[in-house]
């Protein structure tokens, strides 16, 4: 448990940190939050080829499973 808190610790302090820098430098929490959202936005589209990939591969595995066992349970 303490692994999973460092980890989220330390995720919201270098999100503060990068919300601070931004609202330094824009003047305004506003304007910060908004640059953080045009960011994450960005990110969210540079992923979409790899969301694809893993849907697909996601969706191949559970038929190959369901090919696989056919209903019966033994296999």
């Amino acid at each position: 448990m303490r692994g999973i808190g460092a980890i989220a610790g330390t995720v919201l302090v270098c999100f503060l940190i990068v919300l601070g820098f931004l609202w330094v430098r824009e003047g305004s929490l506003e304007r910060a939050g908004a640059d953080v959202d045009e960011g994450l936005a960005k990110i969210d589209h540079s992923t979409k080829p790899l969301q694809n990939e893993v849907k697909d591969l996601g969706q191949a595995t559970k038929e190959s499973i369901d090919r696989a066992t056919d209903g019966d349970d033994r296999t």
